[in-house]
């Protein structure tokens, strides 16, 4: 018998995080630390940087989450919200290196700096994979344990690999019917959790078979 996932929708999500809710708070290290960290290499941050940006990053989330006005959200506005937050903190890291004795920041820091000052608009794609990818690629591990091994196959060869219903159900012993539900119940739950980028299931659909042509080895083993 399959699992109920026990995510909520991302809006309940960030309340849950402003009750403190300690659970609520993993699921969304889990969900936008990968995110946050690919924003930080591609601004050119070093992985030992990375760790103390990120977790400044989170620590300024979890302060000012209120001041976040979902009421006027529209597509992203989440995702560009957080995307403030880790630019203001890269800048400030990298104006803190240069700061230091020559030697310690060096011209890498320095060019970073330069492009990070000059640039605000959050990038379009990060080592080929959109932002929305990404997300995805975080709330496939998030959700995988939350299905039956075979409904999450279901919905995995169908919506991922574009394979027909029929084919996958006579390898799991499924109705093709039996298979597009699990499709349906796994994208809903995909739809749910990133409410705000992705507002409606066709989209997430499209982004996930966006997501089979470009999407990373690691993501494809999961």
């Amino acid at each position: 018998m399959s699992r109920e996932p026990s995510v909520q929708t991302s809006l309940t999500l960030l309340h849950r995080i402003e009750g403190h809710d300690q659970e609520a708070w993993s699921l969304f290290t889990r969900l936008y630390g990968p995110l946050v960290y690919s924003w930080c290499r591609n601004m050119g941050l070093q992985p030992d940087d990375v760790d103390d940006v990120g977790q400044e990053v989170f620590r300024v989330v979890s302060l000012k989450l209120g001041t976040f006005e979902p009421g006027k959200k529209s597509s992203g506005a989440f995702r560009s919200w957080l995307w403030g937050i880790t630019r203001l903190e890269t800048l400030n890291h990298l104006r803190s290196v240069r700061r230091q004795p020559i030697g310690l920041g060096g011209t890498d820091h320095n060019m970073s700096l330069q492009r990070l000052e000059d640039e605000s608009k959050e990038p379009d794609s990060i080592a080929g994979l959109t932002p929305q990818q990404l997300l995805l690629q975080s709330a496939f591990d998030v959700l995988k344990s939350e299905f039956d091994p075979r409904t999450w196959q279901a919905f995995w060869d169908m919506a991922v690999k574009g394979r027909p219903a029929r084919d996958i159900g006579e390898e799991l012993d499924m109705t093709a019917k039996a298979v597009r539900q699990a499709k349906f119940r796994v994208t809903k739950k995909l739809r749910e959790l990133l409410d705000d980028d992705f507002m409606g299931l066709a989209v997430v659909e499209s982004q996930c078979r966006d997501a089979s042509a470009t999407t990373s080895p690691h993501w494809i083993d999961q």
